[in-house]
């Protein structure tokens, strides 16, 4: 489907990806990974053909489509619908011809097709993507620019995915997620029915959706079978061996040198010698292989002593407006808590640590922080509070006047802000730098309470692990908001649930919180219903040519028929209800009603053929 060869890319003269060697087969999902800057997104931009290789070669097979998410911010004033369901171009090019009152042969052939990609089904599946993408029945209609820009991002991802691609690219899809659309995202793309590169920084929606990784490292690719976990358990054996081969090569050529040293300068022993340094010029060395591309140790300590009890909230509300997003919450946070905050999107998790960080005041009820505790708090919106023309040095200086410079460099190193970084301006780092460079000045000030909203956005895996390890060693309490369910699951003993104007402790773990999102979502989702065909009105073509027409529709309505009688059948059968899930029972019952519907619309527009051909018999009776 896709065949990079010898592929090179320079970037400032100088090679970001080199002799790449690729290939993407129908029915791969494969995770593209590597740290940050080493070249993923890049390809992406080759693949799509909007930058040419420097030399070698990306092709595709004939016919195939290539499909990826708009990264611009549209101000379209489309309704959300609409948008969405022009990411299905083949669907539209079908409608315009569809909607011309000649109806010659192309037009029967286009009517064929569009019922061959159940073009009747179209606006209900854009409204299944939006459902399940976190949009509400009533926004559907609403145009995009009503919408912020992480709603327009949404949409920007539903179009891609309406598109019906042979090859789906998506590039840090979960980005603008909460975990509701996470987890729904994730199950779509694991039965995605044609093949799929995905970036992604995280772990468990990688091992979730993939059965291939492909490790952009050294400007080169590297591709392993299975998901992420499989990826790393291969990469650690490879390595292993590698660095084997590497100890007996390097043992092997101190012996060779050795000999070379010794009787180099003996006539007898001279021409062996000489066959040796040949042997040592020949010899293709092998590299040390390291486990990580990059290494960091992060560290955030906690002050020595700490008050038993941090913050206290009795009664707390909070309204925008007339809109009350919570009321009466009563919580007790005391020292060493770690707590992670579930709940849909918009119930107010965001603002809740806010509220506790003091950002915001509450509007009812009461919150009461312990006198000189020391919070640090992490949110993606205080990365542009951040002094875009400052360096992190400086940045450290400010916060630390009277600290070394070389202690501040060796810190900021730590969060791999190390060498030329930590002299470049703000206003020039990626995203990922700049969540690095307040992590570091959080962890800086030894915090009794860190309030984490959304902190590995933009960290690549390497960083995550590390940011991971360091808050399970930080030995004060935390608060976190988090779409990455492998930190949650690695640093929090509490969930609580921040749902329907309340937060109470939630009973049970993450697989619990999913199941509760399904019993929330509605079974028949609320979209827009299937739109009804309206009959062709067919011309009068010979009896030829209709009857042909009709052929062909039989065929789709023997086919549907069939589907809805198996259907059928299973839904009668008591086992079905004993072995499948409460799941599996559903998606019957849906797929019966959307099959009941399709075969009583082809049969219609058959009668209507029938019609038609009567009426042409007729006419051309001799009078």
């Amino acid at each position: 489907m896709l065949n990079i060869q010898d592929m090179t890319y320079l970037q400032g003269g100088v090679p970001l990806l080199q002799q790449i060697c690729f290939q993407v087969h129908p029915g791969q999902r494969i995770g593209l990974v590597g740290k940050n800057g080493c070249g993923k997104s890049t390809l992406f931009r080759l693949i799509r053909s909007e930058i040419r290789p420097d030399s070698g070669e990306i092709s595709r097979q004939s016919g195939k489509t290539i499909a990826s998410v708009e990264q611009e911010i549209t101000t379209s004033d489309q309704p959300a619908l609409e948008f969405v369901l022009e990411g299905d171009r083949e669907l539209r090019q079908l409608e315009k011809i569809l909607a011309q009152e000649q109806h010659d042969p192309a037009w029967f052939e286009a009517q064929h097709r569009y019922e061959a990609i159940n073009g009747y089904m179209a606006k209900a599946r854009a409204a299944q993507l939006l459902d399940g993408l976190g949009f509400a029945n009533d926004t559907l209609e609403r145009p995009v620019q009503s919408f912020s820009g992480g709603w327009r991002m949404r949409l920007n991802l539903a179009r891609a995915l309406m598109h019906r691609a042979d090859l789906l690219l998506l590039d840090e899809p979960t980005n603008h997620l909460d975990l509701e659309a996470i987890l729904w995202l994730e199950q779509y793309l694991s039965h995605y029915p044609g093949s799929l590169i995905l970036i992604s920084h995280d772990r468990e929606f990688l091992n979730a959706c993939v059965n291939r990784v492909a490790h952009l490292h050294n400007h080169a690719i590297d591709c392993y079978a299975g998901n992420y976990d499989d990826f790393e358990r291969a990469r650690a054996e490879r390595i292993t061996q590698q660095n084997h081969a590497f100890r007996q090569q390097q043992e092997k050529i101190a012996h060779l040198e050795d000999f070379v040293r010794r009787f180099s300068a003996k006539a007898t022993k001279a021409k062996q010698a000489q066959s040796r340094v040949k042997a040592l010029e020949r010899l293709t060395r092998i590299a040390p292989a390291h486990l990580q591309d990059g290494h960091f140790e992060l560290e955030i300590k906690a002050p020595e002593r700490s008050p038993d009890l941090l913050l206290r909230t009795d009664k707390m509300g909070f309204r925008y407006g007339d809109k009350v997003l919570f009321q009466n919450i009563s919580l007790v946070l005391r020292a060493g808590a770690r707590i992670a905050l579930l709940g849909p999107n918009g119930a107010g998790k965001s603002t809740l640590i806010k509220l506790l960080a003091g950002e915001l005041t509450p509007t009812s009820g009461t919150l009461e922080t312990t006198p000189d505790i020391r919070i640090g708090y992490f949110a993606q919106h205080q990365l542009e509070n951040l002094d875009s023309a400052a360096t992190p040095l400086q940045h450290m200086e400010k916060l630390a006047p009277s600290i070394a410079t070389l202690t501040l460099r060796s810190f900021l190193g730590r969060f791999g802000l190390a060498g030329d970084s930590e002299d470049r301006p703000v206003a020039s780092f990626s995203g990922g730098e700049k969540s690095r460079l307040a992590l570091a000045l959080l962890a800086w000030q030894k915090p009794h309470l860190l309030l984490l909203d959304e902190p590995t956005n933009h960290l690549d895996l390497d960083m995550r692990d590390a940011l991971t390890l360091a808050l399970e060693e930080y030995t004060g309490a935390v608060v976190l908001v988090s779409h990455d369910r492998s930190l949650i699951r690695a640093i929090t003993e509490e969930l609580w649930l921040i749902a329907d104007s309340n937060a109470s402790l939630f009973d049970g773990d993450l697989e619990d919180y999913k199941t509760w999102i399904e019993t929330r979502r509605p079974r028949e989702t609320a979209q827009a219903k299937p739109e009804k065909p309206k009959p062709p009105t067919v011309p009068r073509f010979n009896k030829k040519t209709l009857l042909s027409q009709q052929s062909r529709l039989e065929a789709t309505l023997s086919k549907n028929q069939e589907e809805l009688s198996e259907v059928s059948r299973q839904l009668a059968d008591p086992a079905t209800y004993t072995s499948a899930n409460h799941e599996t029972v559903s998606k019957l019952q849906t797929l019966h009603a959307i099959l009941e519907q399709k075969v009583a619309e082809l049969e219609e527009n058959w009668l209507e053929l029938e019609m038609a051909i009567e009426g042409n018999t007729e006419d051309n009776r001799p009078a």
